[in-house]
């Protein structure tokens, strides 16, 4: 049954809202017929021209620096086999996704119906001048390994085969830091490998440069050991035979005797305790079969406590995930307009990674795993897939490396590490990258998140998705009949509580005394506190007051002042809060930034523009990004004299008393705060390129500011995330969308976690 659910949910997502998972658009404007004489004929014609000049320029006058072609025959798709060029494109379109999601790459997916190394290699030939780079996917063996050589001789752009590499440099990094943990030196030890695949083989090459000694090394396939015997006989081809020992052959199990280190690329269950238990003393157990593990880790644990253990799964430590690993290398290597990737390069991401795990893990990662203590050691090899550190530490080694190495067109003088780390810290924000680390986070310990539209169709579908995600355990407010009556016209399957605040008892009850208690010298009899808790926009925040729920959602139907002043009655400010605080996350142009206060504080005087700077650039922190708060205004550092008001020098001091972390500066222009060449007149400035936290001077400029972008610029918008509240309480916006309520539903739920452990 729950395998026809996830059928069904993944056909609809696949088809609905368009079929596909990724899309083309426009990056330049096109409203005007000047504007299309220019994106065509007449004007089209002049960078035809220049490039046909000098073809390099093509990176800077097309999308080919940032265009990846993701390019499979579906021979060998993960878990389905030889299941032809189209049946494929779904797992192209999905690498795709990842590819835009963690390093902002665009993709073209093709799926070539060619299984010959001849057709296929000239068929990629004849469409690489599209691209920045090509990422080959789901080709079997062996002739996945002459396509790759053949296509990193004959072109001139970075041509990988993720199946082979990726597994090698990531693992790479695990083993290199195992090694380290268990203090074994790499030249020395025992490896022995299941699996004869292209991954197999491509770690052990890898694992050579990176130090073990080829006598020991010993790769297995389903028939045993490579042996030189073996392919004496004809049983290996070529790629095998690099690694046949001169030895009898030995199974599996007679060679992990006194083994150090096990990797497993074959299947589930190869691997039973008895081999576990004659590993040498605390053994390196990498079981990357998936989704069964050759040998489960709480198998493992029964016989050997010393052991380090990986996986390719998300369910255990040390999980040996490939996005670790290609997004980033194609964004170094294109961001250099490398030739090709080189060992060297594919080396400079393993080590990347295997530094950064030593590094301290920020808040933000800890958060995304329910603030479980993460620092290096057994149980913490390698990075977290969500780590959005991640992109800085190893397409920036990728990058360096390509410049060192000579394979990069841009000129070694001009590339500057330090300025190529702050540009790639600028493309961390986007939102799909960033919700989906919030949502896991709220995954992990789901709360209770009441929606006091509960009648509502989007709140109802988006209810359904938490519930069935584990984001949340949604609790709806309304009348029973019409929500239960809802969930089957909308063929749901959902179960959750269902509250009718009418006839709850709490209403006459504990929760009218408590809004007695709390409002009685401000006007609201017993009997007021009773009629009111009727609506729904009092019961849910009185839910979350009296600990019923542990934070709230509203606003898809109703208008703003309805839903927040009731939060500010009952709910009321925490302790260190001056005010309640409204900001909006909005992803454009690549960047993510917070704009502030949009919502809450109309005329903010110089203590409240403080307060808003703060509170937002937290806000900022507990979404990964580091916050650089440009406090705005219609001229830059008081240049206009004539109406230069002190307000916003003010707030900026106290914003630095307040929190002398903070990196804050103003007054200034918006273009000032965007645009690195501005800041250029300035050097005084204390950040420098672009802000990510936007203070505007008064309610009303912020309000227009974020509905400009987001209509004008198509900025994705999350929010009003609200910050200053005893407990957590956000508002929706009329016309959400389930994927935005959602995506709130996830934040109140991360909100609920931190304040939770900040009670203990």
């Amino acid at each position: 049954m729950a395998n026809d659910r996830l059928r069904e949910e993944a056909l609809d997502y696949h088809k609905l809202p368009v079929p596909g998972k990724l899309s083309t658009k426009p990056t330049k404007p096109h409203s005007t017929a000047h504007e299309l004489s220019l994106a065509y004929s007449p004007g089209v014609a002049y960078p035809c021209l220049e490039i046909q000049k000098d073809g390099d320029l093509a990176f800077s006058y097309t999308s080919k620096g940032n265009l990846v072609g993701v390019i499979s025959n579906g021979t060998a798709v993960l878990g389905l086999g030889d299941i032809g060029a189209l049946a494929g494109k779904p797992v192209m379109e999905g690498k795709g996704l990842l590819f835009k999601s963690f390093a902002d790459i665009d993709v073209f997916d093709i799926e070539i119906d060619r299984n010959s190394v001849e057709g296929f290699v000239e068929a990629v030939k004849a469409i690489a001048p599209t691209f920045g780079g090509i990422n080959l996917e789901d080709i079997k063996s062996p002739e996945c390994f002459e396509i790759e050589r053949r296509l990193k001789e004959e072109l001139d752009i970075p041509v990988m085969h993720d199946d082979q590499h990726g597994t090698a440099i990531i693992s790479g990094a695990a083993l290199l830091n195992g090694l380290e943990v268990v203090e074994k030196p790499i030249e020395k030890v025992k490896v022995v490998i299941s699996g004869a695949g292209a991954s197999a083989i491509s770690c052990a090459r890898h694992y050579l440069r990176l130090g073990v000694d080829p006598i020991n090394l010993f790769m297995c396939d389903s028939k045993g050991l490579l042996t030189k015997k073996r392919g004496d006989k004809g049983e290996l081809n070529e790629y095998k035979m690099q690694f046949a020992q001169d030895l009898p052959n030995n199974t599996l199990g007679e060679l992990m005797k006194d083994a150090d280190v096990f990797l497993g690329l074959s299947k589930g269950g190869v691997v039973d305790k008895e081999m576990v238990a004659s590993m040498a003393e605390r053994p390196l157990i990498f079981a990357l079969a998936n989704p069964d593990p050759e040998i489960l880790p709480e198998e493992v644990r029964e016989v050997r406590s010393d052991a380090v253990i990986a996986t390719g799964r998300s369910d255990y430590p040390n999980q040996i995930n490939n996005v670790l690993g290609f997004p980033y290398i194609f964004r170094g290597a294109l961001d250099v307009r490398a030739t090709s990737i080189t060992e060297g390069m594919k080396m400079a991401a393993t080590r990347a990674l295997s530094k950064l795990a030593k590094e301290t893990v920020p808040d933000d990662v800890l958060e995304a795993y329910d603030g479980v203590r993460i620092q290096y050691g057994p149980d913490y090899l390698i990075p977290k897939p969500f780590d959005a550190r991640v992109l800085i530490w190893e397409a920036s080694a990728v990058a360096e490396a390509a410049v060192n190495e000579g394979v990069a067109r841009i000129p070694k003088g001009s590339f500057n590490i330090q300025d190529y780390r702050e540009e790639l810290e600028s493309r961390l924000g986007l939102t799909r990258s960033v919700m989906r680390s919030v949502i896991n986070r709220a995954k992990l310990n789901p709360k209770r998140i009441v929606f006091s539209e509960g009648e509502d169709p989007t709140i109802i579908k988006a209810a359904a998705h938490c519930a069935q995600e584990g984001i949340c355990h949604p609790i709806l407010l309304g009348q029973l009949k019409r929500i239960r009556g809802a969930i089957v016209d909308l063929g749901l399957d959902l179960d959750c509580e269902i509250i009718d605040p009418r006839y709850d008892k709490r209403r006459r009850g504990e929760y009218a005394d408590e809004l007695h208690e709390l409002r009685g010298r401000r006007g609201i009899s017993q009997l007021d506190a009773i009629e009111l808790l009727k609506q729904p926009t009092w019961f849910a925040p009185m839910m979350v007051r009296m600990g019923d729920a542990d934070g709230y959602l509203g606003g898809v139907s109703h208008n703003y002042p309805d839903i927040v002043k009731p939060c500010l009655k009952i709910i009321g400010t925490s302790e260190d809060a001056h005010r309640v605080v409204g900001s909006y996350m909005m992803t454009v142009g690549g960047q993510v930034m917070f704009i502030a206060d949009a919502t809450i504080n109309i005329n903010p005087d110089a203590r409240t523009l403080a307060e808003i700077a703060v509170r937002t650039s937290r806000v900022a922190r507990r979404f990964g990004v580091k916050p650089k708060v440009a406090m705005l205004s219609f001229s830059n550092f008081g240049s206009s004299g004539e109406l230069r008001t002190t307000r916003i020098e003010e707030s900026i001091i106290m914003a630095r008393e307040i929190d002398p972390d903070i990196v804050i500066d103003g007054p200034m222009q918006a273009d000032t705060a965007l645009v690195s060449e501005q800041q250029a007149d300035f050097p005084f400035m204390t950040f420098k390129g672009p802000a990510n936290v936007l203070i505007c001077p008064s309610l009303e400029s912020a309000n227009i500011a974020y509905k400009l972008l987001q209509r004008l610029a198509g900025a994705e918008m999350t929010g009003p995330i609200l910050d200053g509240l005893s407990k957590p309480a956000h508002v929706l916006q009329r016309g959400d969308s389930v994927r935005e309520v959602v995506h709130m539903a996830a934040i109140c739920g991360v909100d609920a976690q931190r304040m939770s452990a900040q009670r203990l």
